[in-house]
């Protein structure tokens, strides 16, 4: 697992799992369809006891964003929080106690914050294409 901090999308696991779940999101698909496609493309990440808690956070997360938070998602996130089993995981891979305090805290509020419903739900980006800059039929030479 790398992992950059202490924060929710703090590691690779869950900031690609995010990522890829708004770039489905802003190509127009909707979060049920996501949500199945992620747990087939990450079933790895979902098999490793070191990376499993990251996806449940980075979807539990994303669905939140997006007033589509799943009861079941919201549930497993709630049971690893309080569990403690992110927190063990940690540890086994030799966090400090000053790192594992402040992954505590930010689980802790992250847990109230899903437990609320968010007020609007994060709205698809349009992509704007940009026009090409040369043109059909341009021909280019190097030296």
């Amino acid at each position: 697992m790398g992992t950059w901090n202490t924060s929710i999308k703090g590691n690779d696991a869950s900031s690609d799992i995010y990522s890829d779940f708004f770039d489905s999101y802003n190509d127009g698909e909707s979060p049920e369809e996501i949500s199945k496609k992620l747990f087939a493309d990450y079933q790895e990440v979902l098999d490793n006891p070191q990376d499993c808690n990251n996806f449940w956070f980075a979807l539990a997360l994303a669905q939140w964003e997006t007033k589509s938070l799943d009861e079941k998602v919201y549930k497993k996130v709630k049971e690893i929080i309080e569990s403690g089993k992110d927190l063990k995981v940690w540890e086994e891979l030799g966090a400090d106690k000053k790192d594992i305090k402040k992954r505590k805290d930010v689980l802790d509020k992250f847990l109230v914050i899903i437990q609320t419903e968010k007020e609007k739900a994060r709205l698809p980006k349009k992509i704007k294409a940009k026009d090409p800059i040369f043109k059909t039929g341009d021909c280019l030479t190097f030296k």
